[in-house]
């Protein structure tokens, strides 16, 4: 077989193999977030894990920028005090008691969030028990005692309603909150143990390489050290890609999360935000499928929300019958180019676009060039 004939093959196969990792990865974005965490514990349980975290220092964690924990105010209320659709209007009892919120930290620490929500849905547990267990003191005893008894009061009202309206779950999981902090907007996952707290997993290949030459490992360890480590890099590519596109919707947004108002989204394509990020457009696509995050007012919205052409194809509808109008009227000698209705998008409501894209839209609205207009 030639030389050049085997180069042949060896192109093929790397291309076939580079074929095979984009189905993987497809296949590996397309989970469920529920199956995804529960891979991941699967993954951080694994002995070799801790082996290769504690004792080689061979992987770590880099957290991501602008990724915090809620509020402890905001998480107490949906944490300590779990939100099951069922008509429970926590907040309002915290807001009667706002004292109780250092309480239910002090409790949730002691018993565990499972305990804690076992005892306020299946009562598994005495208030004399969480008293003596938390050291709360007699005050403390009185306003939770308070607490649970207009809790208890609210659930036997929505158990009784829950007969005659079907409870509904959302189609969406919802991934983390956009927050206002002190410096700015920050992605807040719902869960203190989420991915996105942690952040992606740092892999030492230089110590690795190193351990190897010193004979540290045998040949059947470094196989299954490098499949590993294959893991951990499929993980990443996940987790990276969902971080990416919060962190760009929470910048590209950054008006509409400050005043909610529908008005000040900023007209976006997953195209668009795919290239930004120099991803592959189906896997913004596969990241934000079936998920959702909460705006600082509150309100949940899916991400798919954050790219809608609608607004752009208005605006535009608006410039051109303002177009033909001032034509008409002979204040315009002739129709705006598409370099001039980019400006104009830019000037009148704050969008930033290429002339190209620009130039998509249009045709999406089956208008015709400016020459043909003319």
């Amino acid at each position: 077989m030639s030389s050049k004939h085997v180069m042949k093959v060896r192109q093929n196969l790397s291309q076939r193999l580079k074929q095979i990792g984009k189905m993987k990865l497809g296949q590996f974005l397309s989970l469920s977030e529920d199956k995804f965490e529960s891979y991941l514990r699967e993954v951080e349980a694994d002995p070799l894990f801790q082996e290769l975290k504690d004792k080689y220092h061979l992987i770590g964690y880099k957290r991501f920028r602008d990724v915090s924990e809620r509020p402890s105010s905001l998480a107490l209320k949906e944490e300590l005090v779990p939100q099951q659709d069922d008509g429970i209007d926590v907040e309002s009892l915290l807001e009667t008691s706002p004292e109780v919120l250092a309480i239910l930290k002090k409790v949730g620490n002691a018993v565990g969030l499972k305990q804690f929500t076992d005892f306020l849905y299946k009562g598994t547990l005495k208030i004399s028990q969480i008293a003596q267990r938390c050291s709360l003191s007699p005050e403390e005893v009185r306003i939770f005692k308070d607490f649970i008894n207009k809790f208890q009061i609210q659930s036997l009202f929505a158990s009784s309603s829950s007969f005659m309206a079907p409870s509904t779950s959302s189609r969406f999981f919802k991934i983390a909150s956009i927050e206002k902090g002190e410096n700015g907007l920050l992605i807040c996952p719902l869960d203190k143990e989420s991915y996105l707290i942690k952040g992606r997993y740092f892999i030492n290949y230089s110590r690795f390489e190193k351990l190897i030459a010193e004979r540290k490992f045998t040949e059947d360890k470094i196989n299954k050290i490098s499949a590993f480590f294959k893991k951990l890099d499929l993980i990443n590519r996940r987790t990276t890609a969902l971080y990416q596109v919060l962190y760009q919707l929470k910048e590209i947004q950054r008006k509409f999360f400050e005043t909610g108002n529908p008005e000040d989204l900023v007209p976006l394509t997953q195209s668009e935000l795919a290239n930004r990020i120099g991803i592959c457009v189906s896997t913004v696509s596969r990241a934000i499928a079936k998920k959702s995050i909460l705006t600082p007012q509150g309100e949940e919205k899916p991400l798919k929300f954050f790219f809608s052409k609608r607004r752009v194809e208005n605006l535009l509808s608006k410039i051109l019958t303002q177009e033909r109008k001032w034509i008409k009227e002979g204040i315009l000698s002739k129709p705006f180019s598409d370099e001039e209705i980019r400006k104009m998008l830019k000037k009148r409501y704050g969008i930033e676009m290429s002339r190209r894209t620009v130039c998509k839209y249009r045709k999406m609205l089956k208008v015709p060039s400016s020459y043909q207009r003319g």
